[in-house]
């Protein structure tokens, strides 16, 4: 406990150290992406941080006067300053200015993260009538009808949008990139346009990605086609799924705990062609290797999984509420004996003992220390869950998407 604790505290205060938090900036309140760079902000990343200001007044870290402040700040540069297309955050910006930085993409579901500590920040301050005024613009400023369209007779809303045609991820044109039509951490983009769409539009836009099933010894799941770990987890990071089924019946909380559970067996049978990998120490996801960024994976995905014996830390502390036991013993074994694993903010974010010589990452990633900061505190008092999901955006996209609250669950 007293780990998690310490790990809690260090995610906090990389978000006090790595967010713009000068009163006179711009880009106030905007975290850097990560440790490494300190000059590029994480739109999803405030999503996170927004979030953190939560955690840090409900545990006294921070006052509550100093949350409230910051929030304001916050909000007040998505809104006025932070470089958008409809509603739709550019990807990374300049943490001083808030401008898009250089020719990212505007991103659908990194909007959608930023959004999220959005509602949980007005949710949790509700008698701040600034921060309900200002997210609920923000809310409303996002133009859904702009990313759906229909293909093959399903609803889809498109991943991100670029203007200019030597932009990132344009391939043939500029416009509207890709298209979310997978079971992947887009799920929470869902419940977001379902209170500003048309009942009929939303319910469609839902039922209209792939549930596409797979299975890995005894767990069979709804897969993401990477089999990476943070793809289930980003929207069980919010939503109290534990409590909820959706209008087929799916319980999101059990398929993120089958991935979880099939995540570590795969890496523990391939423990003998990668020493990183064992019982206590697992865990594929994006996040820094010994080559830069990248993702990793495990079955059941398509194909063949991508992994090379780098495990990222922040994953298995983020599967803490589905598999608590397993994961303190990861933790505590981490601390204990590989001590590099940890730093000033908690655990760094991944390591390989596959190369030589092994490798401890140095760097924090916004994203990735902030989805651990989150699931250790619903873990701990289900506090985020709570805030979250009973704002009353989240309760009226819950009505119109159908999903009902298990028997003597949340809000039953």
């Amino acid at each position: 406990m007293d780990l998690l604790n310490r790990e809690l505290r260090g995610s906090l205060d990389f978000f006090l150290d790595f967010t713009n938090r000068d009163p006179y900036s711009p880009g106030f309140g905007l975290p850097a992406d990560s440790t490494k760079t300190p000059a590029v902000a994480s739109i999803a990343g405030a999503g996170f941080a927004l979030t953190a200001w939560v955690i840090g007044c409900e545990r006294g870290y921070i006052s509550p006067a100093e949350a409230r402040r910051i929030v304001r700040g916050t909000l007040r540069t998505l809104f006025h300053r932070a470089s958008h297309h409809r509603g739709f955050f550019a990807h990374f910006l300049d943490i001083q200015t808030g401008l898009r930085w250089k020719k990212c993409e505007f991103s659908t579901i990194d909007t959608a993260l930023c959004l999220n500590g959005v509602i949980t920040a007005a949710a949790y301050f509700a008698d701040d009538s600034e921060i309900g005024d200002l997210a609920a613009q923000l809310l409303e400023r996002v133009d859904w009808h702009f990313i759906v369209f229909e293909t093959d007779g399903r609803t889809l809303f498109r991943m991100s949008y670029n203007p200019d045609p030597d932009g990132d991820y344009v391939t043939d044109g500029p416009g509207l990139i890709g298209q979310w039509d997978m079971a992947a951490e887009q799920k929470m983009m869902y419940l977001q346009a379902a209170p500003r769409l048309e009942p009929a539009l939303a319910c469609a836009l839902y039922r209209g990605f792939d549930r596409e099933w797979g299975e890995y010894n005894s767990h069979s799941l709804i897969i993401n086609p990477q089999g990476t770990l943070f793809a289930y987890q980003y929207p069980e990071a919010w939503l109290d799924t534990a409590h909820f089924l959706d209008s087929d019946g799916v319980d999101w909380f059990e398929n993120t705990r089958q991935a979880v559970l099939a995540n570590r067996e795969f890496c523990i049978a391939q423990s003998g062609r990668y020493r990183t990998y064992h019982a206590n120490s697992w865990g594929l996801s994006s996040g820094d290797s010994p080559w830069g960024y990248d993702v990793f994976g495990a079955l059941p995905c398509r194909g063949e999984p991508h992994h090379n014996g780098t495990v990222s830390i922040y994953a298995a502390a983020a599967s803490l509420p589905f598999l608590p036991d397993p994961v303190t013993d990861m933790l505590r074994y981490l601390y204990r004996h590989h001590p590099q694993t940890w730093g000033r903010y908690g655990f760094f974010d991944a390591y390989n003992l596959d190369v030589a010589p092994a490798w401890y990452s140095r760097n924090v990633y916004a994203i990735n220390k902030g989805c651990s900061m989150i699931m250790i505190e619903n873990h701990l008092t289900r506090l985020v869950w709570e805030v979250y999901t009973g704002s009353p955006y989240i309760q009226k996209a819950l009505r119109v998407l159908g999903f009902q609250p298990r028997s003597g669950g949340f809000g039953g």
